[in-house]
């Protein structure tokens, strides 16, 4: 089901499923890069679980742009619907530069996260040149499956390059090391075992600095929830509490 909550920052459009169980703290998901398409088979694997959203943020998808590119503008964003729409606290999903999103989120406003759930988070201090990310995202491509293009590619075409590349850039610009020993939540890190984006090291660090925090390897690349869905919703909603 196709939700739209108008915001202060703007329309924002939701899918949700599953949303007649109350028994489980909703499922909160946010796509890498603005892209959803990818996350609906996670979406539906969380929905037999807990009443379960995929936000379309910045707004890639069909309509209006929910807000800017950049990921201060995101995390507002996902704020404002977090603090609006629920009522409880929700298990909060965030793939590449949404994770970093989702982990400011839990960091500021810990009332509305109850877990949080980071997967291939992005970019290591090394990867925060255009330069050596380049290098990077080739030596991941290589181990990515072409069954994820038909989720990512047609939002990237509407994008286009220059709201992409000034996406990427603001992550690039983001620390977060320097978050996540802030979040109060369990946190839990997965990563593709071939992902050269999130590499083992810095996804490790990451859950070292969070205060509750563990590292989850999986198979694939960066992209492993666009074809590991039942794996990846499974992994969220075991982790995630009760109401």
């Amino acid at each position: 089901m196709l939700l739209t909550h108008r915001l202060r920052h703007g329309l924002v459009r939701a899918l949700a499923a599953g949303a007649g169980r109350t028994d489980r703290n909703p499922v909160v998901l946010l796509p890498g890069l603005g892209a959803p398409g990818y996350l609906v088979d996670t979406l539906h694997g969380c929905a037999a679980s807990a009443p379960s959203f995929l936000l379309d943020v910045p707004g890639f998808g069909a309509g209006p742009m929910a807000c800017e590119p950049e990921l201060g503008a995101l995390v507002d964003v996902a704020t404002e619907w977090l603090s609006n729409v629920l009522d409880r606290p929700a298990t909060l999903f965030g793939h590449s530069t949404a994770a970093q999103v989702a982990m400011t989120v839990a960091a500021r406003r810990p009332e509305l996260v109850g877990a949080l759930v980071l997967a291939g988070p992005t970019f290591p201090p090394p990867l925060r040149r255009l330069g050596r990310l380049s290098v990077a995202l080739l030596r991941d491509l290589v181990h990515e499956s072409p069954a994820a293009l038909p989720g990512t590619v047609p939002y990237y075409l509407r994008a286009g390059p220059r709201r992409l590349l000034r996406f990427i850039r603001s992550a690039q610009r983001d620390e977060p090391e320097r978050v996540v020993p802030f979040v109060r939540c369990p946190v839990q890190v997965l990563r593709g075992r071939h992902d050269t984006l999130s590499p083992r090291g810095w996804a490790r660090s990451l859950a070292d600095a969070a205060v509750h925090g563990s590292l989850v390897t999986v198979p694939g690349a960066h992209t492993f929830p666009a074809t590991s869905g039942g794996l990846t919703s499974r992994l969220i909603t075991e982790f995630g509490p009760s109401r």
